[in-house]
């Protein structure tokens, strides 16, 4: 019965993850197609780009909750947390892949945190430091991104969260991989800096 929980609970994140909120926000809220413009990605901050801060801000919201859904359902159904990483990871890999879309999709971050706030939330929020002091400094929310998903893994070792190191390696890896063409953007010098549509 608890292997019939699981595989509930995992089809339930991968396909909550991945249905697209920021194309279906972008299309109802200015008629446009975020894989068709700007970034071409379906994430916050292209939408914000392309769409203004109030869509962008409503796509975070919703990308952070289908990570934050699933995973407080399996903390509450699940005994291990081993089995709870598990949905953790079906809901970002729901993002990155969606079924939806083709089996493409956003970068996976903002689902990421939302799937990490019940696990182990004070290592996430250092994690989520990092993001705004590079963003701030640099402008760049692909550089930013990819060092919240390294950072997190230090925190996981610092606070101690042995356990979840695996989830925190694995996610970091699908995130950098997520971005390979913004690493080769960034070395050319011709990654986009962030800046909100007038």
């Amino acid at each position: 019965m608890s292997y019939l929980i699981l595989v509930l609970c995992l089809v339930f994140a991968f396909f909550l993850g991945a249905v697209p909120f920021g194309l279906v926000i972008a299309k109802t809220f200015k008629g446009i197609d975020p894989r068709k413009a700007g970034s071409g990605n379906i994430g916050s901050t292209n939408v914000a780009r392309l769409c203004g801060m109030s869509c962008g801000l409503l796509t975070l919201f919703c990308d952070i909750m289908k990570g934050v859904l699933p995973v407080l359902v399996a903390v509450c159904v699940l005994p291990s947390q081993f089995q709870q990483s598990l949905v953790a990871l079906a809901a970002v890999m729901g993002h990155i892949k969606s079924p939806f879309l083709g089996f493409k999709g956003g970068k996976g971050v903002a689902t990421t945190i939302g799937a990490l706030i019940p696990l182990a939330f004070l290592p996430l929020l250092c994690s989520v430091a990092c993001f705004f002091v590079v963003v701030f400094i640099t402008r760049y929310v692909s550089l930013s991104s990819m060092t919240m998903a390294v950072a997190l893994v230090v925190f996981y070792a610092v606070f101690g969260y042995w356990e979840l190191m695996p989830l925190g390696v694995v996610l970091a890896v699908m995130i950098i991989w997520a971005h390979r063409a913004n690493i080769k953007r960034l070395l050319r010098g011709e990654e986009s800096r962030f800046v909100l549509k007038k």
